[in-house]
């Protein structure tokens, strides 16, 4: 997480804040931060794997971009961060939620990265 001062950092709502993201990046395992940060091949790919999926209905090709599309932007909230259901209040996303903190803290709050590890994971 990033702040502008030290002073935020130490504030109760930031640390909260970073706490509930924790836990939702925990539980809800997200691959990026912004749908910005998904990779042009990786987006392809998905988009490929959804307009087949869509042809094997038999929809006219207008449709099938449009049930394309819609797949993916759906995956789009379950793979990025920002995107995903707050696992505390599904009404939220994390967007939602980092937006509310900046606004209770007056300072903008951004998330640059985050590792997620569990266990057994790389083990032979």
């Amino acid at each position: 997480m990033n702040c502008e001062t030290d002073f935020v950092a130490r504030n109760e709502e930031f640390q909260t804040f970073v706490h509930d993201v924790a836990m939702h990046i925990a539980a809800a395992s997200p691959t990026w931060i912004s749908r910005d940060d998904i990779p042009d091949d990786v987006r392809a790919a998905e988009l490929e794997i959804y307009s087949a999926q869509a042809k094997q209905s038999g929809k006219p090709e207008a449709v099938v971009k449009k049930i394309a599309e819609g797949k993916l932007n759906k995956w789009f909230s379950e793979v990025s961060l920002l995107e995903q259901e707050f696992v505390k209040d599904p009404e939220k996303t994390i967007e939602d939620l980092r937006r509310e903190t900046v606004g209770k803290i007056g300072e903008n709050v951004e998330i640059r990265r985050f590792a997620r590890f569990r266990v057994g994971d790389g083990a032979a």
